[in-house]
């Protein structure tokens, strides 16, 4: 992706925003993890994620786009990350795009990184084992994906 060098070639201070999401983006570029792969345009604080997936999956030969977007406080608060459509049907994830998981909401830890939610987010796609909508789907799809998970009920875990 042209814009991506150009982030990785500015020197950021250690104090700049931007400074630990650079940080990021060297890590992720320099090893990638098996079936993500992540272009970032003219702004380094929103990544697009490619997810693909194992042959043993129900997902198997779909591709999917998360779209991560960092605050200005972060890593204190998490990124905010949601599907692009088209939607991968699965019980965490809503039609809007939006995925329910603790880690966006109130279990996020600024030691956690971009890179370690996407990865969770395929690994619980690819351990379903069907596609299905998440039961409040109806409420919530009508919502603009992508907001503060403050106020959500993480029943079980399970939203």
């Amino acid at each position: 992706h042209p814009q991506t060098p150009n982030h990785l070639s500015k020197s950021l201070k250690t104090t700049s925003p931007n400074y630990r999401i650079q940080r990021e983006l060297k890590q992720f570029l320099s090893a990638p993890p098996p079936n993500l792969s992540l272009k970032v345009g003219k702004n380094i604080r929103v990544w697009i994620i490619q997810l693909t997936f194992p042959p043993n999956t129900v997902y198997h030969g779909e591709k999917y786009r998360l779209r991560i977007q960092f605050p200005q406080d972060y890593p204190t608060s998490p990124p905010s990350v949601y599907f692009l459509p088209p939607t991968p049907r699965h019980e965490h994830v809503y039609t809007n795009g939006d995925i329910c998981l603790s880690l966006l909401g109130n279990d996020w830890r600024p030691t956690m990184t971009a890179q370690s939610v996407a990865m969770s987010i395929l690994s619980i796609l690819s351990g379903a084992p069907r596609k299905s909508l998440p039961m409040d789907n109806v409420r919530h799809s009508g919502n603009k994906p992508g907001g503060k998970q403050d106020d959500w009920v993480y029943h079980d875990d399970n939203c």
